[in-house]
Parts: C-alpha cells; sequence; structure tokens
C-alpha cells in the first residue's frame, strides 16, 4: 500500500494563501472603481424626479408653497418664513443635493444659471399649493446618456431619453 503523507504536505501553504487574497484584492477594487465610473451621472434624473414630486406634495399637503434654487453643482430646498417671522425670504431647508454628473436648465426666460446662495435666497422653481409649479426644463448628461424633463405642473414632471 501507499504510504500516508505527513500533515505538513497537505493543504495550501501560507504565501500561496496570501496570493490568492492579494488577487482578490485587486479584482474588487477595479471592479468598484469601474462600476463607479460608469455610474457616474446616471441616476440624477431620478433624484431629482422624486424630489420634484416630495416638493409638489409638501406644497399642497401643507398648503404653503416650497421652493428650489439650483446652486454649483447641485440644487437646494427652500421654505418661506415662518408667518411670524420678523424678516421676510425664503429660507434653506436641508442640505445641498449634488448632482453626478451635468445638469442644464432651462426657464421661460431662457438658462437658469446656479449661483452661490444669497444672503435672502430667493427659489428658481416655486411648488404652489394648488399644485402649480414653476415652468422648466432640465437636461441631465451623464456619461452616455442624455434626458430631458419637463415641469407639467399639476401633471408633475415628463422625462424622456434624447
Amino acid at each position: 500500500m501507499g504510504r500516508v503523507k505527513p500533515a505538513s504536505d497537505r493543504g495550501f501553504s501560507l504565501l500561496e494563501m496570501v496570493v490568492v487574497v492579494a488577487v482578490i484584492a485587486v479584482l474588487s477594487v477595479t471592479a468598484t472603481f469601474a462600476i463607479t465610473d460608469r455610474s457616474r451621472g446616471e441616476g440624477d434624473e431620478r433624484r431629482f424626479a422624486a424630489a420634484y414630486d416630495r416638493l409638489r406634495d409638501a406644497a399642497i399637503l401643507g398648503q404653503q408653497p416650497q421652493g428650489l434654487t439650483l446652486v454649483p453643482g447641485g440644487w437646494l430646498v427652500l421654505v418661506p418664513p415662518a408667518p411670524d417671522a420678523l424678516q421676510g425670504g425664503w429660507l434653506p431647508f436641508g442640505k445641498k443635493q449634488k448632482f453626478r454628473g451635468e445638469a442644464r436648465f432651462d426657464g421661460p426666460d431662457g438658462a437658469v444659471l446656479p449661483q452661490e446662495l444669497p444672503r435672502v435666497p430667493r427659489p428658481d422653481f416655486v411648488f404652489l399649493p394648488d399644485g402649480q409649479v414653476s415652468t422648466f426644463e432640465v437636461t441631465f448628461i451623464g456619461n452616455e446618456t442624455i434626458s430631458r424633463c419637463r415641469s407639467a405642473g399639476v401633471l408633475g414632471l415628463e422625462c424622456e431619453d434624447a
């Protein structure tokens, strides 16, 4: 019969295990960067549409206008001041939402350009309690996609791939 090998000859060596773990780490880092780079800019349309619906619903249900202003690289929600506030003007609400790709906005009077938030901010787009919304069109540009969305007032946001 054959000889039984000693226990030290069976299994993987420490060096083999280190090489396998290193190869798996390199593959996972490469895959992560590939997925992150490809998804850059994608999803802005969905995120913005969700914010649009939330603001419109908040205006209708709360019977108080809501605002949205464009700032460099994203947008910010604005709310009107409380009725008992001493000074007028809209107030920022929440954190700045960032675009992952490029977004271009057009209003009835032409391009709406992002600007730093002034001391007394004004919304670029207003959501009224009766469901009406300022008219605008936005173009989202991702790595391989272009889509356009139009404000349709009470009907919501209409989006299509360009």
